[in-house]
C-alpha cells in the first residue's frame, strides 16, 4: 500500500488527538484495580454499595465520589431485581433511568462483575473512538476547520469529563450525532435517537432531529408517527418499569430546574465574584480554574444564542441542539455548581453548535463564532496537557 503525504498527515492528527484520552487513562490506571479509578467510587457509600463492588476493592477517590459509581452498580443488575441496589443509590429512580450504558456493559462483561465494571469504565473511550472515526470518515482531517471541529468535539470539557468519570453523557451525545449526521435512513435515525434516550433521558430533547423533516419535501405524517413510536416507546416503557421497581428512598433531584435564566444569572454572578477574590489572592491554578468558571457558562450562552439567532428548522443538526439551548435557560443552581456538570449536561448543544459552524459559516464568521463559543470549553484539556508541557 502506497503511503501518501495525506495519509501521514491524517495519522499524525489522530495520534495527537489520542494524547488527552491516553493521559486520562494513565492517570486512573492501577495495576491492582485496572481502570476502576475512572468510576470515582466514594467513601460515603462504601457500606451500602453492592457486595460485588466491595469485594473488588476499587479505588476510593474522595468522600462522596461521583455519579458514575451508581451507573456502574446498575450495570451489575440492569433489571433492578435486588433490594440492595435501591439502597446503594443516592436517588434510586433518577439513577435507574439511564439504563443504556449499564446494560451494554453487562452484556459485554458477560455477566461477570469484575469484567462488567472494567468494561463500564472504558465504554466512554470506545464512544470517543467512534466519534473520532466518524469525523475522519465523513468529514476528514484535511482543512483547518476540520481540525478545529474535531478539537471542539473531542477535547471539550464535557467530553473529557464524561471519559474521566465514566458517565453517560458522551455516549448519548455520540449516538445523537450518529443519528443526525451519518444515519442514512429515517428508521435508523429514530432508532439511534431512541437509544440515546435510554443512555440519558434528556436526549429526548433531540427527538425533533429525526429524519421525518427533509428540505424541499412534504412532511410525511406516517413516517413521523412511526419515528415517534420508535423513539418514545422504549424509554417510556423503561421509565414505567423504573417507577414500579425503584420505590422508596429519595427519588427527586434538588434544584435541577429554576425559572428561566435564574440559575444562569446566579452562576455568572457567583463565578465573577469568586474569580475576583481568587485573582487578588490565590494560586495560579485556582485563578485559572475560576476564570474558566466564568468563561464556560458564557461560551455556552454564545452557543445557545447562535442556535436561537440562526434558526434552521430544516437542518437536523440544528434540531439536535435546540432543545438543549432551551435547557440551558432553565437549569437549576445544583447543575451550575461546576463546569464538570453543566458542560457535559449541555454536550449536545456544544456538538450541534460546532457542527453547524463547520457546515454553514464562511471563514471569518466561522472563526469569530468558534472562538467565542469554545474558549470556555478547554479547561479539562489544558489540565491534562500541562502535565506534558510542565
Amino acid at each position: 500500500m502506497k503511503i501518501t503525504l495525506k495519509s501521514l498527515r491524517t495519522a499524525g492528527v489522530l495520534i495527537v488527538f489520542l494524547v488527552v484520552p491516553d493521559l486520562i487513562l494513565l492517570k486512573h490506571y492501577n495495576p491492582q484495580s485496572g481502570f476502576l479509578g475512572l468510576i470515582y467510587f466514594g467513601q460515603e457509600f462504601k457500606k451500602i454499595r453492592l457486595e460485588e463492588v466491595n469485594n473488588l476493592n476499587p479505588p476510593t477517590t474522595n468522600h462522596r465520589g461521583y455519579d458514575g459509581q451508581f451507573y456502574a452498580q446498575l450495570a451489575l443488575d440492569p433489571l433492578l431485581t435486588r433490594d440492595g441496589l435501591r439502597r446503594a443509590f443516592d436517588i434510586p429512580r433518577y439513577r435507574s433511568r439511564r439504563i443504556g450504558l449499564p446494560l451494554l456493559a453487562y452484556c459485554l462483561g458477560l455477566g461477570k462483575p469484575a469484567w462488567i465494571l472494567q468494561v463500564y469504565s472504558l465504554l466512554n473511550v470506545v464512544f470517543w473512538l467512534l466519534l473520532l472515526a466518524m469525523l475522519g470518515r465523513f468529514i476528514g482531517y484535511q482543512r483547518p476547520r476540520d481540525i478545529l471541529l474535531a478539537i471542539a468535539l473531542l477535547w471539550s470539557t464535557g467530553t473529557l469529563t464524561s471519559i474521566e468519570r465514566a458517565l453517560t453523557d458522551l455516549p448519548a451525545a455520540v449516538l445523537g450525532v450518529l443519528a443526525v449526521c451519518y444515519s442514512r435512513t429515517w428508521v435508523g435515525s429514530a432508532f439511534l435517537l431512541g437509544t440515546a434516550a435510554l443512555f440519558k433521558e434528556t436526549s429526548a430533547l433531540s427527538f425533533a432531529a429525526a429524519r421525518w423533516i427533509e428540505k424541499g419535501k412534504h412532511l410525511d405524517l406516517k413516517r413521523g408517527f412511526v419515528s415517534v413510536l420508535i423513539m418514545v416507546v422504549p424509554i417510556a416503557l423503561w421509565l414505567v418499569y423504573v417507577q414500579i421497581r425503584m420505590t422508596g428512598g429519595n427519588n427527586a433531584g434538588v434544584n435541577q430546574f429554576l425559572f428561566p435564566f435564574f440559575g444562569l444569572l446566579y452562576k455568572l454572578c457567583k463565578a465573577a465574584h469568586d474569580f475576583a477574590v481568587v485573582f487578588l489572592q490565590g494560586p495560579v491554578h485556582q485563578q485559572a480554574y475560576s476564570l474558566f468558571e466564568v468563561l464556560a457558562p458564557l461560551s455556552l450562552v454564545i452557543q445557545a444564542a447562535y442556535l436561537l439567532a440562526k434558526r434552521r428548522f430544516d437542518d437536523n443538526i440544528w434540531r439536535l441542539g435546540i432543545g438543549f439551548a432551551l435547557l440551558l435557560c432553565v437549569l437549576g443552581s445544583s447543575k451550575w455548581v461546576e463546569q464538570n456538570a453543566y458542560c457535559r449536561i449541555l454536550l449536545p448543544l456544544t456538538f450541534s453548535f460546532n457542527l453547524l459552524l463547520h457546515k454553514h459559516e464562511p471563514r471569518t464568521r466561522f472563526a469569530a463564532w468558534y472562538v467565542a463559543g469554545n474558549v470556555g470549553m478547554c479547561w479539562k484539556c489544558l489540565k491534562y496537557l500541562k502535565n506534558i508541557v510542565f
